[in-house]
């Protein structure tokens, strides 16, 4: 810890993620005498041998194979280090205990020097795990999420709305409306009155530095620079918004762009960052390092989690969610949420009707704290809840026609409110998969999605076949963990037969039920009482065959081994859902279809129609569901009362710690008296995070929705059973959401955040639930209802392909009805993408200002003056462009010879200019693949290392001057030396540069009589000062004396001391013979002596030096570029004057001008020579 403590930042507030390394030690026998127990034996003889670790290490260094490789030598000369024995070399197997103490160490150090996170080690209450707390510095962050190209929200003041551009002062002489912002908007300033703008809010303290001045650089126009102050102008000024979904883009750290990005509020002040990016920049920095999934599987460590601490301090927490998305009913109205992302009391500070709040969630605070992927499950699960209002609406006005009729559903003749119950069943599935649809757009387009494409990476379950484990890859030939795909398809096989037996075995075992409530019901009395649990029997049968199946998917998923999570997931999705089809709907349908025919029905008034039977079945499905979903939701509560029934075994904890501290003496037992002092005296941060580790982890969505989507099936395949069904499921999907949200907040750890577009393939069952509820539908309606009962079987088939083929027809019209894409969609999405070309783009068509930005709005009423010609107009802009003149102008005059021959020689250099900014411009596209130029720092950095500076200053110390004087001379010029340190402008204090260097000791001059008192003294030494942080720096130079006497202890005198600041030195020329003047420090206590008649005057104290200062190679190729294209621009414009037959404006070095130079002095030299004849 001691060694590590330089590394980490004291200050630093609130970590985000939590590593946790077993903090084991060997065990010892007791008291000297008392041996090991037999288990803690066996614990002894664990071991790890270099080639297990090595696969193992393969698989959690990311990235190419020479980056592995480095990582697992690495790896191997720290286990040499702590493992290698002297006398017998090195070692291949180490006790599992010490291998895991090595890891952690090794990790916390790599990750410590490496990765530019910021770490704290702390020790568990128990001292049996070590916490490593891990948070990233915002300006790492930043550079991750430029490197990512990471979408971050715009400031809604830069897209208000249609209202806020649509705001008009009445109307011009044409009727037209005249709009007040577009106006404004149109305005273009000129530099110095953007400047004078920029200066002015900036005085005033309402931007930032970063926005103080014009960027020459890259805002080249009147257009681009007028732009952004009128976007300050509206960020200063709050303008009222109304975009309720502004744009997202990706996040560039150059200061130009910084205004445009929101900023929120954290315990570390204003950022552009929400909670949820903090921790998925973060994870994904940590991941680049190590991959912790395989480590965690590989029980190297314990675990590895985002923190709930992380928000403590901010908003929201989890005790925020509790109150008012668990309680919604305690909550704040306009607190709440809304029921789905597009109503309107999704806007903060709106409120939500009291009607709807059972359905409101606060999506917006569970996007920014749990991530996209989560808020898009609870924001489909809410919105199918909303939408069952309409078919439980449905399914009452069908109770109330029954009850108005007086009739029942399995009374005969036909029954016309089940057609419309199955017509609206399948139109309302339909329906709502394309709202979703469209509503999944707006949550993508809300939260910055749209296009997101995840990154695959490995899965850490992943591993390499046992006979070839790795190949070089067909793709990148690289080293790559490999398994054969003829493997896994003989496993796909096998899984796939694996299922079919269970599906069948599932049927026999249903059928077998059935067939025990037959033969109980024919025995009639008592007994047959006994057949109304039939129906329970066989909803606690769904709920045990699923969690049994359920294991068994997940056991065959990973023998097939696959690589990515996508892949993982989906064949995950396609096991469990071909079996749960079976599980969920094979006793309802059998009890639909085939229970009157092959048994006897034992519910209702017929005993050939089983609508009753199919409505007891219903009623125990759900009825179990609300029991599990409660049972859910108070688990905790079940816990502790079954712990007070059932007290567990305490188990002896700290024997072996308290027989050391015997053998230690009382030593021990202070230090453990300290260590409890030190954490009773511990900040209440560290038992808030070490409580989490109590918890749960998170299991994911998978189950959710898997949950639900078989429940959609239930609702649009058997309502027609039971009229109550969907508000059943409305209650059931209610009763989900506050107990999934209780778990997320109370019960769990906190999941990592995780962007996600859609719900993916979520989506394709739904609709295949929908289009199973046609045939299931018609089934019920002509096989199980006495609608059809005097029709023979097959005029019945009959009915059923005309009864299916009608509601699939409903079906694909309800499809084809709703819009895929609706107009305010797309509109939304296509302002957003303008919006974010037009002030992250830098050229623009229009952008065609010429010199200095197009003329401004009431500049002549238009582009041609009048009684002028196009090329006149052009001309007088200053804006000749060939593109804008007519051949007419350009062949009007005959060029004379003197004029063509400048011509020739002006293309000839505008010729060699584009050469050199073709040169420059690949020379800076390689410099910029090398290195990245930071604006505020003034140096460039590496780009494949951010955190190293490229800044280097060369200093030759040549003489100093004065520095001995007559009352203070030198007497031993061996005795001096120069100390070199680069300090911060801004904080002196602080080093801006490498530690302080020390040259070699100065030498006498040639003549021993300058040498007198010191007053000049020579020095041969050249510094190298790197890495240099900023310019904004200055080089401090200090001569000191060795002045310590023969025998006594070492003393430092400072003679003299001067400073260089680095700003003299930007041209990043060399700066020959600089002479510094040197401020002089005398001896203490000795007073200056006068100088006599005879002695010569002291020279001024001085000190010569070369400097040169080197700290990018962008910046000189830039300028050089910059320099090329203002000559190019002159070239063009004189050539186009001198074809025009006008005067060239510039000065250039022409022939005829030379020759003109060498006949004149030809002529001087001939009256020279006349005079003197």
């Amino acid at each position: 810890l001691r060694l590590l403590a330089a590394a980490f930042d004291p200050t630093a507030d609130k970590y985000d993620y939590l590593i946790v390394f077993s903090n084991e030690k060997p065990k010892r026998a007791k008291g000297g005498s008392t041996a090991l127990s037999f288990e803690e034996k066996e614990e002894e003889k664990k071991a790890m041998t270099w080639s297990e670790l090595e696969t193992i290490w393969f698989q959690v260094i990311p990235g190419e194979e020479d980056k592995k490789q480095k990582g697992v030598e690495m790896l191997h000369n720290a286990w040499n280090a702590k493992f290698r024995e002297p006398t017998a070399g090195e070692r291949q197997e180490a006790p599992r205990i010490e291998v895991e103490t090595l890891i952690r160490d090794h990790i916390i150090d790599v990750l410590s020097r490496r990765s530019g996170l910021q770490l704290k080690l702390s020790l568990s209450s128990t001292r049996t795990q070590q916490y490593c707390q891990v948070r990233a510095p915002i300006s790492l962050l930043e550079r991750k999420a430029d490197a990512l190209d990471y979408k971050l929200k715009f400031r809604p003041e830069v897209d208000p709305g249609p209202e806020f551009w649509r705001r008009t002062d009445g109307v011009d002489g044409e009727g037209r409306p005249n709009y007040v912002e577009l106006r404004e908007e149109a305005v273009l300033y000129g530099r110095d009155e953007a400047n004078e703008s920029l200066g002015e809010l900036y005085r005033a303290g309402k931007i930032g530095p970063h926005d103080m001045a014009i960027f020459d650089d890259e805002e080249p126009t009147k257009k681009h620079w007028s732009r952004r102050v009128h976007t300050l102008e509206r960020i200063v000024d709050r303008v009222p918004v109304t975009n309720e979904f502004p744009a997202y883009a990706a996040y560039d750290a150059r200061a130009r762009e910084r205004h445009l990005y929101d900023e929120y509020q954290s315990v570390r002040g204003r950022t552009f960052f929400l909670a949820k990016d903090r921790l998925y920049l973060t994870r994904r920095i940590v991941d680049e390092v190590f991959d912790f999934g395989v480590l965690v599987e590989k029980q190297l460590v314990q675990l590895v989690t985002a923190l709930h601490d992380a928000n403590y301090g901010e908003m929201p927490t989890s005790d925020w969610f509790v109150k008012r998305w668990v309680l919604f009913w305690q909550g704040e109205a306009d607190r709440v949420g809304a029921p789905y992302i597009t109503h309107p009391a999704i806007v903060k500070h709106r409120s939500c009707p009291y009607l709807l709040r059972p359905w409101a969630q606060p999506l917006m605070e569970i996007r920014s704290y749990f991530g996209e992927k989560i808020a898009l499950y609870f924001a489909w699960l809410g919105f199918y809840g909303y939408y069952l209002i309409y078919p439980a609406i449905a399914g009452f006005a069908c109770q109330f026609y029954l009850a108005a009729a007086g009739v029942s559903d399995e009374s005969e003749g036909v029954h016309y409110e089940q057609f419309f119950m199955a017509i609206f069943l399948v139109c309302w599935s339909a329906y709502y998969k394309e709202r979703w649809d469209v509503e999944s757009q707006y949550c993508a387009l809300k939260w910055g999605t749209v296009n997101f494409e995840e990154e695959e990476v490995d899965r850490p379950q992943f591993q390499g076949d046992s006979e070839v484990p790795r190949r070089i890859s067909p793709i990148t030939n690289q080293m790559e963990t490999y398994y054969p795909p003829e493997k896994r398809r003989r496993t796909q096989r096998l899984s796939m037969l694996y299922i079919l037996f269970w599906i069948a075995g599932l049927i026999v075992l249903i059928v077998c039920i059935f067939e025990l409530e037959y033969l109980v019901t024919i025995q009639g009395g008592v007994v047959a009482q006994l057949s109304s649990a039939v129906g329970l029997l066989q909803a606690v049968l769904i709920q045990v065959m699923s969690e049994v199946y359920g294991a068994e998917a997940l056991r065959m998923n990973k023998e097939e081994n696959y690589r990515t999570h996508t892949e993982y997931e989906n064949q995950l999705v396609l096991k469990k859902f071909l079996f749960e089809i079976f599980n969920n709907y094979s006793a309802l349908a059998i009890t639909a279809y085939f229970k009157g025919v092959y048994f006897e029905c034992t519910s209702g008034t017929s005993k050939e129609n089983c609508l009753g039977d199919l409505k007891t079945l219903l009623e125990s499905i759900f009825g179990t569901r609300f029991a599990l979903a409660l049972a859910s939701a108070f688990a905790e509560q079940i816990n502790r009362i079954k712990n007070v029934v059932f007290p567990p075994k305490p188990e002896a904890v700290g024997d072996d710690d308290d027989d050391d501290d015997e053998e230690e003496g009382g030593e021990s037992k202070k230090r453990k008296d300290g260590a409890a002092d030190r954490d009773a005296a511990a900040p209440q941060e560290a038992e808030r995070f070490e409580s989490e580790l109590q918890l749960e982890a998170y299991e994911g969505t998978f189950d959710d929705y898997a949950e639900i989507v078989l429940q959609m099936g239930l609702v649009s395949m058997f309502t027609l059973g039971w009229y109550v069904v969907p508000s059943l499921a409305i209650l059931e999907v209610l009763l989900q959401i506050r107990v999934d949200a209780y778990k997320l907040s109370a019960q769990t750890k906190r999941p990592d955040p995780m962007p996600a577009e859609s719900v993916g393939s979520w989506g394709l069952l739904m609709e295949s639930m929908g289009l199973l509820a046609v045939y299931a539908n018609a089934g019920i309606i002509v096989f199980t209802t006495r609608s059809f009962q005097n029709y023979h079987f097959l005029e019945r088939l009959l009915i059923f392909f005309a009864l299916e083929q009608i509601a699939l027809v409903l079906k694909f019209a309800t499809h084809a009805a709703i819009d895929d894409v609706p107009t305010h969609l797309s509109e939304l999405k296509r302002r957003n993408d303008h919006v974010v070309a037009r002030h992250k783009i830098a050229i623009f068509d229009d952008d065609d200002d010429g010199d200095a930005g197009g003329a401004a709005p009431g500049d002549d009423g238009g582009p041609f003056k009048a009684g002028k010609s196009k090329d006149d107009t052009a001309l007088a802009r200053g804006a000749v462009d060939t593109d804008l003149l007519s051949l007419s102008s350009l062949r009007s005059d005959k060029l004379t010879k003197f004029q063509e021959r400048r011509l020739e020689f002006l293309r000839r250099k505008l010729l060699g200019v584009d050469k050199d900014l073709a040169r420059l411009r690949e020379q800076y596209k390689v410099a910029c693949r090398a290195e990245v130029f930071r604006d505020d720092l003034g140096v460039s950095y590496s780009r494949k290392d951010p955190d190293l500076a490229l800044g280097l200053l060369t200093v030759t110390l040549v003489e100093a001057l004065g520095v001995g004087r007559g009352t203070d001379p030198i007497e031993d010029v061996r005795a001096i030396r120069v100390i070199a340190h680069v300090r911060d402008l801004d904080d002196p204090a602080s080093s801006a540069g490498p530690p302080p260097q020390v040259s070699k000791p100065a030498k006498k001059p040639k003549h021993t009589a300058e040498f007198d008192v010191g007053e000049r003294i020579l020095f041969d030494h050249t510094f190298s000062l790197a890495p240099i942080k900023k310019a904004k720096a200055t080089l401090r130079l200090e001569i000191m004396e060795d002045d310590s006497r023969p025998g006594g202890e070492p003393r430092q005198r400072r003679r003299a001391t001067t400073v260089l600041p680095l700003d003299q030195l930007l041209d990043q020329f060399p700066h020959k013979d600089l002479r510094l003047p040197l401020t002089l420090f005398g001896a203490p206590g000795l007073p200056d002596a006068p100088d006599d008649d005879d002695q010569r005057p002291a020279a001024t104290p001085s000190l010569a030096l070369h400097a040169h200062f080197q700290y990018s190679k962008i910046v000189p190729i830039k300028e050089k570029i910059l320099e090329l294209l203002t000559t190019q621009k002159k070239l063009h414009r004189d050539i186009t004057l001198i074809q025009l037959g006008e005067k060239n404006e510039n000065e250039w070095d022409f022939p005829d001008l030379q020759n003109k130079e060498d006949d004149a002095k030809d002529e001087d030299e001939d009256a020279v020579g006349d005079d003197a004849a």
